[in-house]
């Protein structure tokens, strides 16, 4: 990291920056630290100060030298000699859930016990069950019976199932058959790497592989935060000669849902058309790991401004990050709500009730950010949005 230049640019894009004007906090404060200091002898400020990061990647995204910080960060938190954070316990506890599917399906079966208005069911991210909803509609049992695979990510597997049903009639319109989605999947390993526990994070990545090893799918990801990190498994597996071929082999097979979805020359054609009625305001939420990571900012947009009655709008400073940062929430929460809440007064000034993004994580933040709005704000998955306007598959097109 002797590479830096120290010349700031990290600084002025740095959420926590943005919040605190703190230096140590950047980028740049943190690569001062590393280059004097060996992190395994470090103390527990020094902890303290990295785990103090999102991992965003809008430093990484802006350094004139192209140094990968975000990775960088994440492997000196493996060194740390004790968990960072103030409440490692919580981080800890929710990363051992995310990686045991089981202990994950069972917080879910417990969470729709609780009432439709619980905060606590909010927090969770757990959505109300629908009666008379199918969560699973013409799902194929194996991979012969579809054209696409799906990685659904944790929450849309377990926690909110209308994003994977959305998502499946969406791959259903665009490849001709419903998607095939592994029984054997599991967390995407993100919570994991962005500990320092390259070892979970390892083996959470073999697993994945694994379940999609027996056909060459195209595999579809509705999750910014789940494809940002599945594309990283060449590099995670790099120094397993054993998976590292299958982990190349899997990345390129990779699809981000809107992106797959505006690849498809007809896909204006599907959503109804209501030039007659006043259209409904909605914002796009940039993902973090999607606006610097991937670079994909335009096909959602374009999904969204396909709809007649829907009018895209854009913040007045541009795309912010929400403060999710994966579990940086449970372990810094007043770092998280000050970010949230510079993008909620940010958001105010639009005077509109419609969110959207493509995060899960963003998705929690935003609703828990929004929970005691002075007014009443949707906010939804892309894909629950357009599946909402979606023609039934039997409609005529028009000009048909």
């Amino acid at each position: 990291m002797t590479d830096c230049a120290k010349c700031g640019a990290c600084t002025v894009v740095c959420p926590l920056y943005q919040v605190t004007g703190q230096e140590f906090l950047t980028a740049r404060g943190k690569i001062h630290l590393l280059e004097r200091l060996v992190v395994a002898d470090g103390s527990g400020a020094l902890g303290e100060i990295l785990s103090r990061c999102l991992l965003c990647g809008a430093c990484t995204a802006a350094c004139p030298r192209g140094l990968d910080i975000v990775d960088r960060i994440a492997r000196a938190r493996g060194e740390l000699p004790s968990p960072p954070g103030r409440h490692p316990f919580l981080a800890l506890l929710a990363r051992k859930t995310l990686s045991h599917p089981p202990l994950l399906a069972g917080l879910a079966h417990l969470g729709r016990a609780l009432p439709a208005d619980s905060g606590l069911r909010l927090r969770l991210g757990i959505a109300p069950a629908k009666k008379g909803a199918p969560s699973d509609p013409n799902r194929p049992t194996s991979a012969g019976q579809a054209t696409v695979a799906y990685f659904s990510g944790c929450l849309a597997r377990h926690l909110d199932p209308q994003i994977a049903t959305a998502t499946g009639r969406l791959a259903a319109r665009a490849s001709g058959h419903a998607p095939w989605t592994p029984p054997g999947q599991t967390c995407c390993g993100q919570a994991a790497w962005a500990a320092g526990d390259f070892q979970t994070a390892k083996t959470l990545a073999r697993r994945n592989i694994a379940a999609f090893l027996d056909n060459d799918l195209p595999i579809l990801t509705s999750c910014a935060s789940c494809h940002s990190h599945l594309a990283t498994y060449p590099a995670l597996l790099a120094d397993d000669s054993q998976w590292h071929e299958r982990a190349v082999a899997f990345s390129d097979r990779l699809y981000e849902f809107s992106s797959f979805l505006t690849a498809c020359p007809d896909f204006a054609t599907w959503f109804h058309r209501q030039a007659d009625t006043p259209r409904q305001a909605v914002l796009y939420h940039d993902p973090c790991h999607l606006r610097f990571g991937q670079q994909i900012t335009e096909p959602p947009r374009r999904l969204l401004r396909s709809i007649d009655g829907l009018a895209l709008r854009e913040l007045p400073h541009g795309p912010q990050c929400c403060g999710m940062g994966g579990l940086f929430h449970l372990a810094h929460p007043d770092l998280s709500q000050a970010i949230r809440t510079r993008l909620l007064d940010d958001f105010a000034t639009l005077g509109i009730a419609l969110v959207t993004t493509t995060c899960t994580g963003c998705l929690l933040q935003w609703r828990q950010g929004l929970s005691h709005w002075r007014q009443k704000t949707s906010v939804r998955h892309l894909a629950v949005l357009l599946d909402q306007w979606l023609l039934p598959a039997t409609t005529p097109r028009p000009g048909e």
